[in-house]
C-alpha cells in the first residue's frame, strides 16, 4: 500500500510541470485593440513565462499583486489616394507615409487600485497640402486614467482619459483605422453581475492639437448609459448616449446640438452563420428646431466550414436618415457621434449621415494566418434634400445642385496577414465609381485607394 501511494505520488510530481504549462498555455492573455483589457497577472508564475519579453510584461513591484505592464506599439502605414476628395483634395501622386508609435505602462496597486498610462505620437511624411488633423501629433498623453474596484472586480469606477468603443464601434469607438486613435476625458462605471454588464459615462471627447498637448474639447460633451446581455450563441445590449454640442452644422444650419441616442444591438455566432445588428434612433433639440434621426445597420454571414477555404459569405446593409430640407427648422440628419471611420469602408470615403449602402462580402481564409475579403458596396443617399458627409460628420456635397440619389459603387479587396502574435500586415486596395449625383456636384472624379500597414505589439 505504502508503494502504491510513493508510485501516485511521483507520478503526480512528474505531470505537474506538463499541467502547468498546458494551463498556462490556455489561459495567456491575447494581445487586444484596447490594450488596457490585457491581464498579464498570470506571468507572476514564473513557469508561464515562455517569450523572451514575457519579463516586461509582468515586473514585481514587491508585494502580493503589486506589478507593472509594459506594451507598446509601432504601425507602418502607406496610403495613396488617386483623386482624392472626388477631385476636389490636392494629389500626392507618389502617396504618404504615416507612423504611429503608442507606448503604455498598466501599474497594479493590489487587487483595487490600478494607473493605466499610453502615451501617443504619430508622424506623416510626403502628403501634398500637409498632415490632416488626424495624422499627426509628435508627443502626447493618450490615456491616463484610475481604476478603482472592489474585492470581486464586478464593480469598477474609472477616472481620467481613456479610450472607450461600445460594440461595433458605429456610435463610439476609438478610431484604429486613423493614425491618431481617439480618446475621452471623464469618468465611466461599470456593474457585472452574471451575464449582465452596466455601464455609464461622463466624458468630453479629447480636442486634437497637433502643435500641442491635447486637451479636453469643452464645446463637447457626451453622457449615457446601457446594459449589455452576453451569451454563447447571441448577444444583446441596450443603450441611450447623450451628446451636449455647443455648436453643430448639418445641411446648412447651424446651431447648439442637443441629441439623445437610443440604441439596441444584437449580435451572435452559431455553427453555420452570424449576425450583428444596430438599430437607432434619435432625438432632441437643434437650434429652434427638433431632431427625428435614426440609423440601421447589419452585417450578416453564412461560413461555410466544411469547405476548404471556409468562406464567410455575407450581405452588408446600412441606412441612416437624412434631412428634409434646409428650410425646415427641423433636423432629420443622422450624427453616428464618435464612430471609428471604417463605418461604411475602409476607405472611409462617406460617413453614415444621410447615407444607404449595401453589398456582398466575402472573407477567404487561406490558412490559420491569412485572409482575403472582397467587397462591393454601392450607395445611395437616404433623402434628395441632403448633401453628403464624410466620416467626421462634415459635408462634402450639398443638396441643392443635383436630385440624383446614386452616389456610387466600390469594389475592394483586402489581404490581411498575422505572422505572430506581435507581428501582422494588413493591405488593401478599393475604387470608387462615382454615379450621378457626384457626377452632377463636380469635380466627381471616381477614386483609387491602395493601403498598407505593418504593426508591430509589444
Amino acid at each position: 500500500m505504502l508503494r502504491i501511494r510513493l508510485l501516485i505520488g511521483v507520478g503526480m510530481l512528474l505531470s505537474f510541470p506538463a499541467n502547468l504549462r498546458g494551463q498556462c498555455d490556455k489561459q495567456r492573455p491575447v494581445l487586444q485593440p484596447l490594450r488596457y483589457e490585457e491581464n498579464w497577472s498570470l506571468l507572476a508564475n514564473p513557469e508561464c513565462k515562455k517569450e523572451a519579453l514575457d519579463d516586461v510584461k509582468y515586473i514585481s513591484l514587491g508585494r502580493e499583486n503589486w506589478y507593472v505592464s509594459l506594451g507598446g506599439e509601432i504601425r507602418y502605414r502607406y496610403e495613396n489616394y488617386e483623386n482624392s476628395g472626388f477631385g476636389s483634395d490636392p494629389e500626392t501622386a507618389s502617396g504618404y507615409i504615416l507612423q504611429r508609435y503608442l507606448m503604455h505602462s498598466d501599474w497594479h496597486f493590489g487587487s483595487n487600485v490600478r494607473v493605466f498610462t499610453q502615451f501617443q505620437s504619430g508622424l506623416a511624411e510626403g502628403r501634398i497640402g500637409g498632415p490632416r488633423l488626424t495624422d499627426k501629433d509628435v508627443a502626447d498623453l493618450h490615456q491616463a486614467f484610475f481604476d478603482f474596484t472592489d474585492r470581486s472586480q464586478n464593480v469598477r469606477l474609472r477616472v481620467g482619459r481613456q479610450e472607450i468603443e461600445f460594440g461595433s464601434g458605429h456610435i463610439i469607438g476609438e478610431s484604429e483605422g486613423l493614425n491618431i486613435r481617439r480618446a475621452f476625458d471623464g469618468f465611466r462605471f461599470t456593474f457585472k453581475h452574471g451575464r449582465w454588464t452596466w455601464n455609464s459615462t461622463l466624458t468630453h471627447p479629447v480636442l486634437l492639437r497637433p502643435d500641442s498637448y491635447a486637451i479636453p474639447n469643452h464645446l463637447q460633451t457626451e453622457w449615457g448609459a446601457g446594459f449589455t446581455r452576453a451569451s454563447e450563441h447571441g448577444s444583446w445590449a441596450v443603450y441611450y448616449i447623450a451628446l451636449n454640442r455647443k455648436v453643430g452644422s448639418f445641411n446648412g444650419k447651424v446651431g447648439q446640438e442637443i441629441r439623445d441616442t437610443l440604441g439596441t444591438r444584437l449580435w451572435g455566432k452559431r455553427t453555420l452563420w452570424d449576425y450583428d445588428a444596430d438599430f437607432i434612433f434619435q432625438t432632441g433639440t437643434f437650434a429652434a428646431g427638433n431632431i427625428y434621426a435614426g440609423a440601421i445597420s447589419t452585417n450578416d454571414g453564412l461560413t461555410l466550414r466544411r469547405l476548404k477555404l471556409q468562406p464567410r459569405l455575407g450581405v452588408r446593409f446600412d441606412y441612416a436618415t437624412g434631412d428634409s430640407g434646409p428650410t425646415s427648422s427641423n433636423l432629420s440628419t443622422f450624427n453616428p457621434l464618435f464612430p471609428n471611420p471604417t463605418y461604411s469602408s475602409l476607405s472611409a470615403l462617406l460617413g453614415p449621415s444621410n447615407l444607404t449602402d449595401v453589398g456582398p462580402t466575402i472573407r477567404v481564409t487561406l490558412n490559420s494566418k491569412t485572409a482575403i475579403s472582397p467587397e462591393m458596396p454601392f450607395y445611395w443617399r437616404s433623402s434628395i434634400h441632403d448633401g453628403i458627409y464624410n466620416f467626421a460628420g462634415f459635408m462634402i456635397r450639398p443638396a441643392n445642385l443635383s436630385v440624383a440619389k446614386f452616389v456610387g459603387y466600390q469594389p475592394g479587396l483586402t489581404l490581411d496577414r498575422t505572422f505572430s502574435p506581435h507581428f501582422s500586415s494588413t493591405a488593401g486596395y478599393f475604387y470608387f465609381f462615382t454615379g450621378d449625383f457626384l457626377k452632377q456636384t463636380p469635380p466627381g472624379k471616381d477614386v483609387g485607394y491602395f493601403y498598407a500597414t505593418l504593426t508591430f505589439r509589444l
